[in-house]
């Protein structure tokens, strides 16, 4: 390098990790710096005596609109009225709840911390009706204070000009109602915000409970790897004779009794509070219902005459729609309630296990019901099991059989697995190697129960069948939703049998593996609630993102980091999956031509920019100081980025103009070959040598490029041959045309022509074969027709004599 300053980047993801860190460390910097000066008060200028009447006239209207606005609310009076209500229930419920957690167990501390969870929710939405309100009363308050600013300077102005007294009359007059008004606003403000104060109280207070209830909820998960109970052998068994033995039945039977009839007390007032989020799940899963009992009506085709194993499972889903709405409208509308109190909760997993094991075996094979069967033994037993925690023993020894059904049921579902693999794809080798891991922790959970760890058996026990259940049950919805997208496809009958195809294939190979990863995250979240540590995890996972470093002026914080590379990281890789399903074939296909890759190119760099703008908002960053940022990279690309800008740009250009697609052929720069990837930088192409050559955008659009498949793929082929001088040249052209007609991979029209040149320069005779062929069929077809035509040559006995030549000294 003799002058100047020459920047190369070779790896330009090092480049744009450069260019990020740059960003976000430099505009990091800029938050921590002093906020710039309030702008300077708006100049409110006085009304001319000449608009006085006017403005008199449109000012009382407004007035009298004013006035009406800052009526009481309904809404506000509303809330007024519910809050007394709230106010005794949360007073008198506080006592009562501080006296149950003194002796509570799990369950009802669940219940318990429901309700209070909702109290505070429904205190939340006052909060929201109050400020809609306080913004509304607010703007109008800001509003009356220009205005009688207005009219005191029009008075002053008036006044220091000396006009009469009576206009100054006239202005007082207005300035009093607007006085008027707003201190009407401000009577407004302050009975909303004595009802803010009211609500801001019961939310303490309630923070003060649910701060109570965490606590005793920590202290209720024991330390597991303790002796919490005596050997089971150990446990005394003197209930079991004389007289107490009577009153030990009569004292659970009652428990049971009671228990029972608060837990349906419970579920009582916890559906008549969330009526119409039940109403709506109940509208949702007759929804389901109706929607899969018409396709099938319409979709009248026999399962074993279906080859797509895709178009099967749906056909059995629709065949079985109670089922299949059971599952996954139980299961989807669940999150339509804010949270669930243990009964209801035990219902609905009651419901969708009771549809997994109808449904599953059906998609799968039916010897795996049994499996399916014991697992819902051990829900039961579960069930139970809660009505039993007051005895001890027989509370151990549920859970011993609980954790005895598990194993058999695991065991049984692997060799069913095992035995047919591809009834279970994407799961099978998951699911294998997870039941061994459950089965060995199941016996070690057996043996803690029996020396006296109880805790830690419950947890495991517990834990292992929730983990179990549920990634069925997901892998049983996964397949429910993607035959579900195959009914919306069967729904619309203006689509021909091979587009229909072609959408099924595409769900089976793009889809639904999103599905399963989904699913797949959805089981993880499952597991660690059933295992009971996912609030463990989360609480530990936000107090490490809590971390911060003080550079300077400049904080960087752990939770800021993160939240920028993963939201990022993320943002890529939706990006390159959304980019790959345009370019798939099924997808170039069913779009026009060249559609499919520039949407493919346009998305990367749409899902590329709004993930590098989330990320920078999730990691704190001010957006709106970027100028100085923008005005660095400008010089950075001044220097050494020209050319990744402008193949970033012929890029663009490719994807709107689209003079090259996706499988065109093309030559340029000495290479010839197949485009495979058009991407944001560069383009690949596939040489007929095999070789992968990347060609930069730029060379796309500024050099000469030979697309030899743009508008069409029609190619014309030339065959020369010779012959001898004494053959027929008419009836060489006869031979030359009917084979070239023959073949099935020539067009008929433009029809085959053979032209005749005459004597060459050895004395024989030149032809030249000419015909129409698909760019693709070329080689093959040249191939064909004249290796025929040599044939038929020498059987008409036409020859083409070598030319001799002698040297004469």
């Amino acid at each position: 390098m003799k002058n100047g300053i020459n920047l190369k980047f070779k790896n330009p993801l090092t480049l744009f990790l450069c260019i990020s860190l740059f960003v976000v460390f430099g505009i990091n910097a800029q938050n921590e710096e002093k906020k710039e000066a309030e702008q300077q008060e708006t100049v409110i200028e006085a009304i001319s005596i000449d608009d006085i009447s006017n403005q008199t006239e449109k000012l009382g209207l407004r007035i009298l609109n004013l006035k009406n606005i800052l009526k009481p609310s309904a809404n506000v009076s509303k809330v007024d009225s519910l809050l007394q209500i709230v106010t005794i229930e949360i007073t008198a419920k506080k006592k009562e709840v501080f006296e149950q957690l003194k002796n509570i167990d799990k369950r009802e501390l669940e219940t318990i911390k429901l309700v209070w969870k909702n109290y505070h929710s429904t205190l939340k939405d006052y909060q929201e009706t109050l400020k809609d309100r306080t913004e509304n009363v607010s703007e109008i308050y800001d509003e009356l204070s220009e205005e009688i600013k207005k009219w005191k300077q029009t008075k002053e102005k008036l006044v220091s000009e000396g006009n009469s007294s009576d206009v100054s009359k006239s202005l007082n007059s207005m300035i009093s109602k607007l006085q008027e008004v707003m201190d009407l606003s401000l009577g407004r403000l302050d009975d909303i915000f004595l009802i803010q104060n009211n609500i801001t109280e019961l939310i303490l207070i309630i923070d003060e409970v649910t701060h109570e209830i965490n606590s005793v909820e920590k202290e209720l998960k024991k330390e597991y790897f303790t002796l919490d109970a005596l050997p089971i052998w150990e446990i005394t068994t003197t209930k079991n004779t004389g007289d107490q033995n009577i009153d030990n039945k009569i004292i659970p039977e009652t428990s049971i009794k009671q228990e029972l009839i608060t837990n349906l007390s419970e579920l009582k007032t916890f559906l008549i509070f969330k009526k119409n989020a039940l109403i709506l799940q109940i509208f949702f899963i007759l929804l389901l219902i109706i929607l899969m009992i018409s396709v099938n009506k319409s979709w009248k085709v026999a399962i074993n005459t279906l080859t797509n194993p895709i178009e099967k499972e749906a056909k059995v889903i629709v065949t079985h729609p109670f089922s299949a709405a059971l599952v996954i409208g139980v299961l989807v509308t669940a999150y339509f309630y804010d949270g669930l109190i243990p009964i209801f909760r035990e219902i609905h997993i009651f419901l969708v296990i009771l549809g997994t094991v109808f449904l599953l075996p059906k998609l799968t094979v039916n010897k795996f019901r049994l499996p399916l069967l014991l697992l819902f033994f051990v829900f039961i037993i579960q069930i139970i099991a809660t009505y039993h925690l007051h005895e001890e023993f027989t509370s151990r020894l549920l859970t011993i059989f609980e954790a005895v059904i598990i194993f058999f049921a695991l065991k049984k579902a692997r060799a069913i697995m095992n035995e047919y693999p591809e009834r279970f794809d994407r799961i099978h080798n998951l699911f294998t190697k997870l039941a061994v891991i459950y089965m060995v922790m199941l016996i070690l959970a057996i043996i803690a129960n029996v020396i006296g760890m109880v805790g830690l058996s419950e947890f495991v026990v517990t834990g292992i069948f929730f983990s179990t259940i549920f990634a069925l049950i997901v892998y049983l919805i996964v397949k429910v939703i993607t035959g579900l997208v195959i009914i919306l496809f069967k729904l619309k009958k203006s689509s021909n049998i091979q587009t229909l195809s072609t959408m099924v294939d595409a769900t089976n190979q793009r889809f639904q593996p999103i599905l399963y990863w989904m699913g797949f995250l959805f089981w993880v979240y499952f597991s660690l609630a059933g295992f009971g540590i996912y609030n463990t995890i989360l609480e530990w996972i936000n107090e490490t993102l809590l971390i911060k470093w003080q550079i300077g002026e400049m904080t960087i914080s752990l939770g800021g980091i993160l939240a920028f590379s993963s939201i990022f990281i993320i943002t890529l890789l939706l990006a390159k999956l959304a980019a790959s399903i345009f370019q798939d074939e099924w997808m170039i296909k069913t779009l026009p031509r060249g559609v499919a890759p520039a949407i493919s190119l346009l998305l990367r760099i749409i899902l590329i920019a709004i993930g590098f703008y989330v990320g920078m908002s999730a990691a704190g960053i001010d957006l709106s100081k970027l100028g100085f940022i923008i005005g660095t990279l400008g010089v950075g690309i001044g220097f050494g980025l020209q050319n990744v800008v402008l193949n970033f740009v012929a890029g663009l250009i490719l994807a709107f103009e689209r003079p090259v697609n996706l499988g065109d052929v093309i030559e340029v720069d000495q290479e010839k070959g197949i485009i495979t990837n058009i991407g944001v930088r560069s383009s690949n192409i596939r040489t007929y040598t095999g070789a992968e050559a990347i060609i930069p955008n730029g060379d796309l659009i500024s050099k000469k490029v030979i697309n030899w498949t743009l508008t069409n793929r029609d190619r014309r082929s030339k065959i020369l041959m010779k012959t001898s001088a004494d053959a027929d040249p008419e009836k060489v052209i006869e031979l030359f045309n009917s084979i070239a007609a023959e073949n099935e991979k020539t067009y008929a029209e433009p029809a085959p022509k053979t032209y005749f040149y005459g004597y060459n320069e050895d004395g024989n005779l030149d032809f030249a074969l000419m015909y129409w062929t698909t760019f693709s069929d070329t080689l093959n077809t040249d191939h064909t027709i004249a290796l025929k035509l040599f044939k038929k040559l020498k059987e008409e006995g036409i020859s083409a004599p070598i030319p001799t030549r002698r040297i004469i000294k």
